[in-house]
C-alpha cells in the first residue's frame, strides 16, 4: 500500500533538488566552479556541502551492501540512456527483482533503501556533469587565518576586513561575533594573539556598529529627502 505522505515527501525532495541543481548550474556557468562561497549564496553553499557529505554516506552504504557490483548489478555505468535518463522508470523493476527473496514484512524497507541508493547515484552523476568537486575543504587553522590577516593589513593598512572579502571576510565577521559574546576559548586562547598583531576587536566592533548607525541614518535622511554620505569605516592600526 502506498503511503501518500511519503509520496509527497519524495516529490518535494525531487523538486527541491531540481531547483537547487538549476541554481548551481547557473552559478557554475557564471563563475566556472561549483564551490559556492557562503557569503555569495548561503542556501546554495549549504546545499553543495550537504551533497558532499551525502556522497560520503552513499559510498559507505554501498560498501555495507557488498559494493557497487552487488548493489548496481544489471546497471551499466557507461549507458547514459539507462543509467541517467531512464533510471526513475527502470529502478522499480530492478528493485522488485532484487527483493523477491525478502520477507513481505521487510520488503518495503528494502525497496526504499534500494530506491534511495539509485536516486542518490543518479543525482551524483548529474552533479558530475557540472564538474562538481567532491573533496571537502578543511577549514584553515586559526594561525593560518592570522597569516592571511597580516597580509591583508600589509596591503590595505587596516585590519577591519569587510565581510564581502571572501573567506577571510567571513572569518573576521565570525571573530567579531565571538568577541561580542565573549566566547571563552576565543578570549583566553585566540584573542591575545590578535592583540599581539595590534588588532583591537573593541575598535573593530564599534566600527561595525557605527556603520550600522550611519546606514540607518542615511536611510532616514533619504526618506526625508535629505540624502546622506557614506563612509568606509576602515580601522587603521593607528586609531
Amino acid at each position: 500500500e502506498t503511503n501518500v505522505s511519503d509520496d509527497i515527501k519524495l516529490l518535494s525532495a525531487e523538486l527541491d533538488f531540481e531547483t537547487m541543481f538549476e541554481k548551481l548550474r547557473q552559478f557554475q556557468q557564471q563563475h566556472g566552479t561549483c564551490d559556492v562561497p557562503k557569503n555569495n549564496d548561503c542556501q546554495l553553499h549549504t546545499w553543495v556541502r550537504n551533497w558532499k557529505l551525502r556522497r560520503e554516506q552513499f559510498e559507505k552504504m554501498v560498501a555495507d551492501e557488498g559494493g557497487s557490483e552487488v548493489v548496481f548489478q544489471g546497471l551499466d555505468d557507461t549507458d547514459d540512456k539507462s543509467v541517467v535518463n531512464d533510471i526513475p522508470e527502470y529502478n522499480y523493476e530492478w528493485e522488485n527483482e532484487r527483493v523477491k527473496h525478502i520477507e513481505p514484512s521487510t520488503r518495503s524497507k528494502a525497496q526504499n533503501r534500494r530506491r534511495y541508493l539509485l536516486r542518490t547515484r543518479y543525482r551524483i552523476q548529474r552533479l558530475n556533469t557540472l564538474g562538481f568537486v567532491w573533496a571537502i575543504k578543511k577549514q584553515p587553522k586559526f594561525e593560518d587565518r592570522l597569516v592571511q590577516l597580516q597580509a591583508y593589513i600589509d596591503e590595505f593598512g587596516h585590519y577591519n576586513v569587510p565581510r564581502e572579502y571572501g573567506d577571510l571576510g567571513e572569518w573576521f565577521h565570525k571573530v567579531k561575533g565571538k568577541f561580542v559574546f565573549q566566547t571563552k576559548l576565543f578570549m583566553e586562547k585566540q584573542y591575545p594573539k590578535l592583540l599581539e598583531m595590534g588588532v583591537d576587536m573593541s575598535v573593530a566592533v564599534e566600527g561595525r556598529r557605527r556603520r550600522r548607525r550611519k546606514k540607518k541614518s542615511d536611510v532616514t535622511n533619504i526618506s526625508e529627502g535629505a540624502g546622506g554620505t557614506r563612509t568606509d569605516g576602515d580601522v587603521s592600526l593607528e586609531s
